[in-house]
């Protein structure tokens, strides 16, 4: 953590055609708006939203459907304000009825 609060960041490089360079622009969105860890329910780019904010939801929403966890890319301290991830519609539709 630097001074200022906010959470170290790492850069890593990766093929671009590969399925985190795909979504490397949803990553990126996804560390930005973690929050400090000294107040792990505010964003530190939205300030008028609880953290997880609607653009960590949508940068959630496009690395899951990448089939990438998302839960390899939060710090272990923010995973209990983790959403998990909504089914898809054709996963009702396609599924077995219990036994």
């Amino acid at each position: 953590m630097n001074a200022g609060g906010l959470r170290g960041i790492r850069a890593v490089i990766v093929a671009a055609d590969s399925t985190v360079g795909l979504v490397a622009q949803s990553i990126d969105d996804l560390a930005a708006h973690l929050p400090p860890q000294h107040a792990p329910r505010m964003c530190p780019l939205c300030s008028t939203e609880r953290w997880p904010c609607v653009r960590f939801r949508d940068a959630a929403h496009h690395v899951r459907a990448a089939g990438i966890d998302i839960g390899e890319l939060v710090p272990r301290d923010l995973h209990r304000h983790l959403q998990p991830p909504q089914p898809s519609p054709q996963a009702h539709q396609t599924a077995l009825p219990p036994p």
